[in-house]
């Protein structure tokens, strides 16, 4: 697979980034799925990683960062100022987001819900699809989408650049926090640090604890590194505040869907989020992984849309030992 379109790709059509250091992307479609991807790369600051003897290293570990066209820069700047501070060793940041120079919320925001969900996300999911004007979204790629990012991204990488594929790390925020979270309890061992921010937990009537719960069952080690937060403020009683405010600045048909999700949401429960953190902290612990760091956080006075570059930074921090 490391001799596919984007091994070709890489070879011939990256285009450098301007005003961003060591930064290119290049546009290609996948041999796996048929998805039109754009993949960002972001290299170390070489000239202060030098090894003892002057050398270069041979191989940088690689950070994967979901939703690159929110999140890629961010990320990068971050990961060369931690580096340069010895908070956390010299990296590659590999950025996936989808071919084209629209905007996120053009594009991305909406084929981003196929390949980052594990399968239909139950009722809360059709109502926040009607209320996003997305219904034409397919969900249930995770699988197919894990596969493009270990046996297609990361071989083609490592014939073109230096990164060590045994040093992995992902990042992933909201439907990537699931996306994120659904690889920790599937395919663990694809990444050894897991960096999830304000993940959508909610997904499927809170999926995620029968996620856990199968993977104990059958499995005696989680042998990961493991970041997990949220805002202070995504709780079940803000997100009703913040759908009423909506509701209040919303026509047409999505006012429709937003007062059909408040009613719905208010009779069978709002979706939680900083709430579920101590859940998670306990149940994991509880397990007595041996192979399995754990830190989790609750950012105070932080939002769904704000929480995810401080949540990025700590968890790099953090599961790197910084």
């Amino acid at each position: 697979m490391h001799d596919g379109k984007l091994a070709w790709a890489l070879r011939n059509r990256r285009v450098e980034m301007q005003g961003l250091i060591t930064s290119s992307y290049v546009d290609w479609t996948s041999d796996l799925n048929g998805e039109a991807y754009r993949l960002f790369i972001g290299g170390p600051m070489l000239p202060f990683f030098q090894q003892a003897d002057g050398k270069e290293a041979p191989s940088f570990p690689v950070i994967y960062v979901l939703d690159a066209k929110l999140h890629f820069a961010s990320v990068h700047a971050q990961v060369q100022l931690l580096s340069a501070m010895r908070l956390m060793p010299p990296a590659y940041v590999i950025g996936i987001g989808y071919a084209g120079d629209e905007s996120f919320f053009a594009k991305d925001a909406f084929r981003r819900q196929g390949d980052l969900t594990p399968n239909e996300g139950g009722v809360q999911e059709a109502d926040l699809k009607a209320m996003n004007l997305a219904t034409g979204i397919v969900h249930g790629g995770a699988k197919a989408f894990l596969d493009v990012l270990t046996r297609e991204v990361r071989l083609a990488l490592e014939t073109q650049i230096p990164i060590d594929g045994t040093d992995a790390t992902l990042l992933g925020h909201s439907l990537g926090g699931l996306f994120t979270s659904w690889v920790l309890f599937h395919r663990p061992s694809s990444f050894q640090r897991y960096v999830i921010a304000s993940p959508s937990w909610w997904w499927n009537d809170y999926e995620i604890w029968r996620w856990e719960t199968e993977w104990a069952g059958n499995h005696s080690d989680l042998k990961a590194s493991v970041f997990a937060c949220f805002g202070g403020l995504e709780t079940a009683s803000e997100h009703r505040e913040i759908a009423v405010r909506t509701l209040a600045h919303t026509t047409g048909d999505g006012k429709a869907a937003i007062e059909a999700t408040i009613a719905r949401s208010d009779q069978c429960g709002w979706m939680q989020g900083a709430e579920l953190i101590p859940r998670f902290q306990a149940t994991l612990e509880g397990r007595r992984y041996s192979g399995l760091r754990l830190t989790t956080m609750v950012f105070a006075d932080e939002l769904h849309e704000s929480v995810a570059t401080i949540g990025y930074a700590r968890g790099l921090r953090s599961t790197f030992n910084g």
